[in-house]
């Protein structure tokens, strides 16, 4: 009996499915990451620890391979929160006296006070989080503890064979970083175009944003090691699932480009763009913390979000300069954004990280606004796009002295800031700070995300307003002034 066109239109579309969940169980597999790192000269040296040590993954991994990927880290992830709180109140029911109260892996803070799923915890808990998803538990934000172990496993059972490689893939990583834009957003205001930083930000601060809480919404782990050998255990209690390394890493190249070209009359930049990207995304399987699907995962949300945002960046930018409202509307959206940023099932960085650049990017807006408002900045007489001024002598010296000078003040704000912050609301909690820093006494996990939270958010809009406004200020007091900036709308 023939087949009718619905029953083939049917067969045809499990055909296309399976084909889909085939190649996506593929760009998952670890293993992929473990022989690009072995290409690259990262070698294992205890070959039998990796078959018995990872056997377990590895037999989990096969029986599942076909499931759907939805299932497996959206569907049964109710189970598997259960099962982390449960082993978690097991390993955390008789802490002995000297260990410290809270832990980066399988934090106190991932659990309910009682180990229960805290089903029925308030509005704010739920939006905050027993599960903080994010404290430092410290005031410092160097790795310290289990990663230090983590890293002298690691070191122990790998070798490098190609320095070259390894040091081209970790300055291509630091392209990803926070350090690297501290510095790049500096530079750029003070000496190249403020109206192109301000744009650039604005996408930053939302890609970043998208990522990483789409990172805590998945919950998909990062590649499995063994077999993978992980370089980088800086960011490994994170989730993968997108790469925020990969979209910003064709985020920033892609819109400076783009938003430069719309400016200046330069010639085409794509091919260092396109060498931008392609060295963040292939650095981050170099050092083993992302799978393949993570990284195209990321560069098809961020092509996605820049189609979206750049025919309209120009607007917003318009209304952030010049709407009397846009300060209350700043300050309420991005403090909206940081309260209600998906709480996790374990302690990772992303939620910390993520008040971060959102505090850049909503102190970069207030400075903004400050300029267009007193007169600092003002609209050009001409129309772009423009012709580019090449530094002279004079010029490059002007801008080693701004960004040398500038630097300071950032640092001296951040001190300042952090400190200021930390103590007001450690006040207005009546907590004590001594508590906080050395991850102990009675601090709930709760209260110590909401300082942790409130320290970085309050310093880092500090560094944003400094960036745009303090800094140029400065220069301008004493003369080392960029004189294009003032009309940089």
């Amino acid at each position: 009996m023939p087949c009718s066109a619905g029953e083939i239109a049917r067969s045809e579309s499990r055909f296309t499915a399976a084909q889909a969940m085939n190649l996506i169980d593929r760009l998952q597999d670890p293993q992929l990451v473990a022989d690009f790192q072995h290409l690259f000269g990262v070698r294992r040296k205890t070959r039998e620890r990796d078959v018995k040590g990872g056997a377990a993954e590895r037999q989990e991994a096969a029986g599942t391979s076909s499931e759907n990927l939805l299932s497996r880290y959206l569907g049964e992830q109710k189970h598997q929160n259960g099962v982390a709180s449960r082993r978690s109140c097991q390993r955390l029911a008789a802490p002995d006296a000297d260990h410290k109260t809270h832990f980066r892996q399988g934090s106190t803070a991932s659990i309910a006070s009682d180990c229960s799923t805290g089903s029925g915890r308030s509005l704010m808990e739920r939006l905050l989080g027993e599960n903080t998803g994010g404290t430092e538990g410290s005031m410092g934000e160097e790795e310290e503890g289990g990663d230090n172990g983590q890293t002298q496993a690691e070191g122990q059972d790998f070798e490098i064979n190609n320095r070259f490689w390894y040091h081209l893939f970790s300055l291509a990583t630091a392209l990803g970083g926070e350090l690297f834009y501290s510095v790049f957003f500096c530079f750029w205001a003070w000496n190249v175009d403020g109206a192109v930083l301000r744009r650039v930000i604005v996408i930053w601060m939302i890609t970043m944003y998208i990522g990483q809480a789409l990172k805590d919404i998945l919950k998909v782990p990062r590649p499995a090691c063994p077999p993978v050998v992980r370089l980088d255990p800086k960011w490994a209690l994170e989730y993968g699932l997108p790469s925020t390394h990969a979209m910003v890493g064709a985020a920033m190249p892609f819109s400076i480009l783009i938003l430069t070209l719309n400016r200046y009359q330069v010639s085409s930049g794509y091919v260092y763009s396109t060498t931008w990207c392609l060295l963040v995304c292939l650095s981050r399987l170099y050092l083993g913390m992302h799978s393949v699907l993570d990284i195209v995962c990321g560069l098809v949300l961020v092509t996605g979000l820049l189609v979206l945002i750049l025919p309209w960046v120009d607007v917003l930018d318009h209304l952030a300069l010049t709407h009397p409202a846009s300060p209350l509307l700043t300050i309420t959206l991005t403090i909206a954004m940081v309260v209600c940023y998906p709480a996790t099932d374990r302690w990772t960085p992303a939620r910390g990280d993520t008040t971060v650049i959102v505090g850049v990017g909503c102190g970069s807006l207030l400075g903004s606004w400050l300029n267009y408002q007193v007169g600092v900045t003002r609209e050009p007489t001409l129309a772009p796009p423009y012709t580019v001024i090449w530094p002279t002598l004079n010029m490059a010296g002007l801008s080693l002295l701004r960004t040398i000078l500038g630097l300071v003040v950032i640092v001296a704000v951040k001190a300042i800031f952090k400190a200021l912050s930390f103590a007001t609301i450690c006040a207005l909690l009546q907590v004590k700070a001594e508590d906080y820093v050395n991850k102990s006494g009675s601090l709930t996990s709760r209260h110590r995300l909401i300082v942790e939270l409130f320290y970085k958010f309050i310093t880092y809009i500090a560094i944003g307003f400094t960036i745009v406004y303090t800094g140029p200020l400065a220069f301008r007091l004493i003369g080392i002034e960029r004189p294009t900036f003032y009309t940089e709308v």
